[in-house]
Order: C-alpha cells, then sequence, then structure tokens
C-alpha cells in the first residue's frame, strides 16, 4: 500500500494545477525551516508559476543575502518535493 505522499508525489508529476498546489505547499514548509531565522521572519514563498518559484523579502539586505543562495534553495526544495518541479528561484522585494 502506498503512503498518502507518495500518491501527491505521482499526481503532482502528471497534474499540472496539482504541481502547482504540491509544489506551493512543500515549499512554503520546507523554505522557512531551511533558512532560519531571521530570514523566516522577513521573507516567504509567494508563488510558484512554470517551474518558477517566487519569493518576497520585507528588506532588500533579505534578498540580497538570499540571492547568493538562489542555487542552493532550489536544489534543496527540488530534493524535499521529490522531483524536479522548480527551475528557477525569483527573490524579490516586497512592495
Amino acid at each position: 500500500m502506498k503512503k498518502l505522499g507518495e500518491v501527491f508525489k505521482e499526481v503532482a508529476i502528471k497534474n499540472k494545477l496539482f504541481r502547482k498546489l504540491y509544489v506551493n505547499t512543500i515549499s512554503k514548509e520546507e523554505f522557512s525551516n531551511m533558512i532560519g531565522k531571521p530570514f523566516n521572519e522577513y521573507c516567504e514563498v509567494t508563488n510558484f508559476l512554470n517551474g518558477t518559484l517566487f519569493i518576497e523579502c520585507d528588506d532588500n539586505i533579505y534578498v540580497t543575502e538570499l540571492n547568493f543562495f538562489k542555487e542552493k534553495i532550489r536544489e534543496e526544495l527540488n530534493k524535499k518535493i521529490g522531483f524536479k518541479a522548480i527551475n528557477k528561484v525569483v527573490i524579490k522585494h516586497r512592495r
């Protein structure tokens, strides 16, 4: 018998709408854990669209810092998701 998480992952691979929901949910949870304080207090995943994950921060200082780790963030989140869903990470200042 398959675990529910495995079934969700399989459906996310096949269905574009479900993939967006799945990646958004996993990314928001894991991103917060991954970056730790103080970043998780000022930055958050806001959207996932066509393979691009969007992260917004309240201050340009955090945007600059996180831009150094964009590739690492992408790799780690793809590992947590279980397949290569995120092709690009965009980090910007929240308006």
